[in-house]
């Protein structure tokens, strides 16, 4: 199945799955499926002309996962239980004996199929102060988050995470822009006021583009609880929502992970500065993170992205390996054993096994179980892209980063990684496209300028990579020598190459210098020998990238080496 399949929509009988939405519709209303009952159906729909084998199906649905026939079983049972399919009639999905399934019946593929005239989906963005107090901009952006989980608790909107909407928490950018850019039906906008010890919120929902005012609210409460201002404000909020989306007002409320305002305001602080992706910021969320749990050990959001915070700075190279797996591994597993409901903490786990422990299985079944928890969440859909990529199943993982940047269209990692994603695939000219899209949102997006260095040196665009590789290396701290020397050396600069390789050979004992930088200047020097020498350097470093050996086009020309299937035993890939 390919990725753009995953956009397709599907009618059959009284059923529409929508493949923009990701959701399946009977007569207007959403029909609950799990994300494994979901996949399925999609394979069945798209391939509706033949027969799927159970060992195809498994691989598709769990692949690199040592799972049974009877989960494949069980979901089968799961999506005609949601068809209405009785024990014994099979209207829908058809039972091949002692082959698999497939599906039957008359499917259409329509064009443009709105279910109803309601509004689909939803971003809330956070609440701007009018008045000068800090703790409104953190009670704006604690509201947002709180909507966002009691929307989402209702299972028949689409909502945008909060990943996507933070970056908006301090823009003047009209709202109707905002929900444009966010792809979404409706937009809810909303501002907070001080007045000595009252707090006034006043909240708009808006229909995009037109702008038509679908819901306004105004609520004032007393200021001395500010973590209880919120629950309120942001209860009412959700059911106003809720129903004049067309819904029942949210069965299940959002459940803070303690009662603790400024706790929740430095969490929310950190995942605004996560999602830059330099070392400044990433240290700078550390630090809001562990001020957090000093406060409230038992805070499950702060123990998950103190992973990833920890996580981010090795990726950066600002920490090395080991450490950073060590502390992330142990606040993922604490936010596990505080809340095993909360997703987050399994899409961390499931980040440290693939990146530092270089274990595809376990990643693949710590992120996948993360899914079946939040099915909404770019993030995890995010790792599973990479996670598939990486394990060889490039359209899998192309279809799944299809859905993580639908899931969050404004997320910056999300749009560049799914550039890496056709990188990875040798489809260089897509892939120069997402670079330079996600370039055009935020220019000093290092991640996204290195991967585009790296693009255009493989179109045969030498000077122009070393342009973007320059400007990469003005953000990518310790990474810089390495990237900037390989690409000067496969353009041809050898002697600007060979001065920054003397000087990562040269690096002091109490600089972090990853041996893979060292392999990426060999490589661009054509001195393969010696990349060889450091790749097994690189191995006793738990070096990041080397999770990437398998598909990354920078060791093709070594590839063919007896020596580069010894590097990937080493490295159980």
């Amino acid at each position: 199945m390919s990725g753009d399949q995953y956009l397709r929509s599907f009618a059959f009988g009284s059923y529409v799955l929508e493949g923009r939405l990701q959701r399946l519709v009977q007569d207007g209303s959403i029909v609950p499926l799990k994300p494994k009952a979901y996949d399925l159906l999609c394979l069945l729909l798209a391939n509706r002309d033949r027969t799927l084998g159970k060992d195809e199906l498994l691989d598709y649905l769990w692949p690199r996962q040592d799972i049974g026939e009877a989960n494949l079983t069980q979901t089968v049972y799961e999506l005609r239980q949601a068809l209405g399919e009785a024990a014994r009639e099979s209207r829908w999905i058809e039972t091949i004996p002692r082959r698999g399934y497939r599906f039957k019946g008359d499917v259409s593929e329509p064009q443009d199929q709105p279910a109803s005239d309601m509004p689909k989906s939803i971003a809330v963005l956070p609440f701007r102060a009018l008045t000068s107090q800090p703790e409104m901009q953190d009670l704006g952006m604690g509201i947002a988050d709180a909507v966002i989980l009691s929307l989402c608790s209702t299972g028949q909107v689409v909502v945008r995470p909060l990943s996507a909407v933070l970056p908006y928490g301090n823009t003047e950018q009209d709202s109707l822009t905002i929900g444009q850019h966010l792809d979404v039906d409706t937009v809810l906008e909303g501002t907070l006021q001080q007045f000595g010890d009252r707090v006034r919120a006043s909240a708009r929902l808006l229909s995009c583009p037109d702008g038509e005012d679908i819901w306004t609210g105004r609520q004032e409460s007393d200021a001395a609880d500010l973590f209880a201002v919120q629950d309120r404000m942001a209860r009412r909020a959700a059911d106003a929502i809720a129903v004049n989306l067309g819904h029942d007002q949210c069965a299940r409320r959002y459940n803070p992970h303690g009662s603790n305002a400024e706790v929740h305001a430095l969490y929310l602080k950190a995942r605004y500065c996560w999602q830059r992706w330099v070392p400044d910021a990433s240290r700078q969320a550390l630090d809001y993170l562990d001020a957090a749990i000093a406060l409230d050990p038992e805070h499950a959001p702060s123990q998950a992205w103190r992973a990833a915070a920890w996580s981010t700075l090795a990726i950066l190279g600002a920490v090395a390996p080991r450490e950073a797996a060590r502390n992330a591994r142990e606040a993922a597993q604490r936010a596990i054993e505080i809340d095993d409901l909360f997703a987050d903490g399994y899409e961390m786990l499931g980040a440290v096994q693939l990146f530092f422990d270089w274990d595809l299985n376990a990643a693949a079944s710590s992120v996948d179980h993360a899914i079946e928890l939040n099915p909404s969440s770019s993030n995890a859909r995010h790792l599973r892209a990479i996670t598939l990529s990486l394990g060889g199943h490039d359209q899998a993982g192309l279809a799944e980063m299809i859905r993580a940047v639908r899931a969050d269209p404004s997320s910056l990692i999300a749009n560049s990684d799914m550039g890496m994603v056709h990188y990875w695939g040798r489809r260089y000219g897509e892939a120069k496209r997402w670079f330079e899209t996600t370039l055009e949102q935020a220019p000093d997006f290092a991640h996204a300028r290195s991967g585009l260095a790296f693009t255009l040196l493989e179109l045969g665009h030498a000077d122009a990579a070393v342009a973007e590789i320059r400007l990469a290396a003005e953000s990518r701290g310790r990474n810089a020598p390495g990237e900037l020397a390989y690409v000067l050396g496969r353009a041809g600069r050898r002697q600007e190459a060979r001065e920054l390789l003397q000087g990562l050979l040269d690096a002091k004992d109490d600089r972090i210098v990853d041996p893979y930088l060292l392999v990426l200047a060999y490589l661009g020097a054509g001195d393969y020998d010696q990349a060889f020498q450091w790749l097994g350097k690189a191995i006793d470093h738990r070096s990041r990238d080397l999770v990437l050996l398998g598909v990354n086009p920078i060791v093709d020309p070594i590839r063919d080496d007896p020596r580069f299937g010894d590097v990937m035993l080493k490295v159980a890939l």
